[in-house]
Parts: structure tokens; sequence; C-alpha cells
């Protein structure tokens, strides 16, 4: 986002006003409901982009849309204008903009996409750029043939940086189940290896959690809750606390060590499961999680957790859950039975050792390419800087 001045520009800046002749007398208001009853193939457009279809067009030639009310004025990557061209129809949130013969309708949209125009911007509650304020606004003014060839360079780095922020947009999608794929590749080694197991066998007591009318949360014990396991971690960032007594304390007591089951959850989340951890307090389990304590002489709880929550082991558990409206349900049963590739303690060991050397890379690799996110939003407006300087 940025303000058009001399600074910004190496070209005549004139008011948009000079450039354009603004069509919107043209528009045709119309409501919902009676779009609803015109449907076609003619698009529809709004103040940020295209929102529907109708029946019969308006305009019909290449034009640029700015946003009346309802657009991105406070976004500095999103734009606030955008070209459009053949059979329209647009409605009333939206300016319409035919460039007069000095400006070429491709280097209007970009002039004016990224523009910051806060200060042109009227209305408390609805804000709203009215066509007064429009025509105000400043944009750049080389010859018709100097448009034309820079806009040509402009697309050409456009279509480039659509590439690289496609790439980024599959990278981080790829960086975000590194884990996952690594708790995959984990049960493959394992099952070509080793015996399946039931779950049980690696398991000393399971125990449903507490559950206790509302008047009783707010202060006491540490409560132990479906949204403190996320994505196979437990994070206690959020959390809720239940007034317990001493015996129910003991009764229902969550350790380092054990594993959280989330039994009710939705179709895609029963079964999330996470190893509890670096706990500093008393801590007990809601009703709607099994607590699993876990036989040290026969597994290792961090192994068990990863293998846990591999995709194989949770698409078995879930194809044993009970499904009903809105929500899944396993028991003790259900979790118990569950089979999962069992090496001996001491392999388990080596191989999760292993493992969680990977994880932290895969965890910091991750977060570098988020830290690149912004960056890669301001490509566009960065390029156009350069094309206004005279630097394309």
């Amino acid at each position: 986002m940025f303000t058009m001045s001399n600074e910004v520009s190496s070209f005549e800046l004139k008011p948009l006003g000079e450039c354009v002749e603004v069509l919107d007398r043209l528009r045709r208001p119309i409501n919902n409901d009676e779009r609803r009853n015109r449907q076609g193939d003619i698009p529809y457009y709004g103040a940020n982009g295209q929102v529907g279809t109708i029946d019969e067009w308006i305009f019909n030639e290449d034009l640029v849309l700015v946003a009346e009310d309802g657009g991105f004025f406070n976004d500095p990557v999103r734009p606030i204008s955008y070209r459009i061209s053949g059979k329209s129809w647009v409605n009333n949130h939206a300016h319409v903009l035919r460039p007069l013969s000095n400006m070429n309708v491709d280097w209007l949209n970009y002039s004016v996409a990224f523009q910051d125009i806060r200060h042109m911007i009227k209305g408390s509650t609805l804000k709203k750029l009215n066509q007064k304020e429009l025509k105000k606004i400043l944009v750049p003014c080389p010859p018709i043939d100097d448009q034309v060839r820079i806009v040509a360079r402009i697309k050409g780095v456009m279509e480039r940086v659509d590439e690289v922020q496609g790439l980024y947009k599959d990278l981080t999608a790829e960086s975000k189940v590194l884990p996952v794929a690594s708790k995959y590749d984990l049960w493959n080694e394992c099952s070509s290896a080793f015996a399946m197991t039931p779950l049980g066998e690696a398991v000393r007591s399971a125990k449903n959690g507490l559950y206790k009318p509302k008047k009783f949360h707010g202060s006491g014990t540490l409560l132990l809750r479906m949204f403190n396991i996320r994505d196979g971690e437990m994070d206690i960032s959020r959390s809720e606390r239940l007034e317990t007594t001493e015996k129910e304390t003991s009764d229902f007591a969550v350790l380092n060590g054990d594993i959280i089951v989330s039994r009710v959850n939705s179709r895609e989340l029963v079964g999330k499961s996470a190893l509890v951890h670096d706990l500093t307090e008393p801590a007990v389990n809601e009703a709607m999680i099994i607590r699993l304590r876990i036989d040290s002489k026969k597994a290792d709880g961090r192994f068990l957790s990863w293998l846990m929550n591999s995709p194989q082991f949770l698409h078995d558990l879930r194809g044993r859950a009970k499904h009903a409206i809105g929500q899944s349900s396993i028991n003790q049963s259900d979790l118990l039975s569950t089979l999962l590739p069992l090496p001996c303690l001491e392999v388990q060991q080596e191989m999760i050792n292993i493992k969680e050397q990977f994880l932290p890379l895969a965890i910091q690799l991750q977060d570098e390419i988020v830290k690149q996110g912004p960056a890669m939003a301001g490509l566009q407006e960065a390029i156009l800087r350069k094309a206004f300087a005279g630097e394309l």
C-alpha cells in the first residue's frame, strides 16, 4: 500500500478524473431476491470481484472497477481495484471506470490497485470512497506507448510472481504435514518388521475422566480437556480448573507420561491423543477424555504417542467409532483393541530418539516458511512501485 506521489512515480501525475470516464450512472441496483430469480451466464461484479451471475449485461468492454464501499481499504496487500472484460453487470458497490485515450486499461488498474486512499474514505460505520474523492486519486501518466510497454513487462513479472506464490503455497502446505508424515513413516517402518499388537498390551490402566456440574468449574485442580490436545501434542496455553475432592484428584489423576485420548468429538477428530509432559501440578481429565497409563516395561510413551497419531492407527480406530448427528465416540474397548506394530522397548527408544531429532527441524522449517509470508504477499506492490519509478 502506498500513496502516489512524485517520490513514488517518475512520471507526470494527474487526477484520475482527467484520465477516465466514470460510468456509475449506468449501474442498475438489483436486490438479492430479484437476482436469484435472474440466473444466467453474465458475470455479476461487486466491490472486490465477481459475486455471481445474471441474465443480462450492462457493459461490454474493458473496464476497471474500484471499490466504492466494502473494499480492502485498510489491507496493505489486497487490491482496491480490478480489471474486467466483455459483457458484465456491476452493482452499486463498485465504481466503473472507462479509460480515456491517454490511459491503457491495464495501466489504469495497476496505478490504482494498491494505493493508500484511507484519507479519502468517508463514513464512520460504512466506509465509502465517494465519486468526488475517487476522481482526486493521482495516477502516473507516461505516454500511452510507454504504458503499453511497461504493462507488458509488469504482466511478465506478475506471471512469475504467481508461480512463486503458488510454490510458496504448496511449500507451506507440505511443511505442515511433515510431522504427520514422520508418524506415517514410523508406522510403515514398524509394520513391515514387527507383529501387530492390541494397544491394550502396552497399557497398565485406562480411565474415563471426571464429570462435575458447571458450578464446580472455574477454580481448583487443572482440568485437561479436548482443546488441550492439538496436532498430537499437549497444549495447556489455554486451561480450565475444577473443584475436586482429595479422592477425585487421586482417582482421576493425570500424570506425566500418560496419554490422553479424545473419546467424544467430531468424526474427523475423535481419537486424537497427546502424551502428557511437563505438568508441574496435579491434574485430572474431563469426562470426554480417556486417560491411558502406559506400562513402562513394554512401551515408551513417546513412541506409542507417535503411532497413535499416525494416519493408519486413527483410520482403524475411527472405523470402530459410533456416529451420531454432529459427533462420534469411542470407548475403552475400541481404543485398547486397536492394533499397532510394537517392537521391543529397546527398539522403540532407539527409533523414537532418531525421529525426535528430525521433528524440531521440521518445525523450524515450517516457522521459517511462515516468516516469508509477508514478503510473498507484498511482491505485487513492490513490482508496481518499480514500474511507477520507471525501473521496469
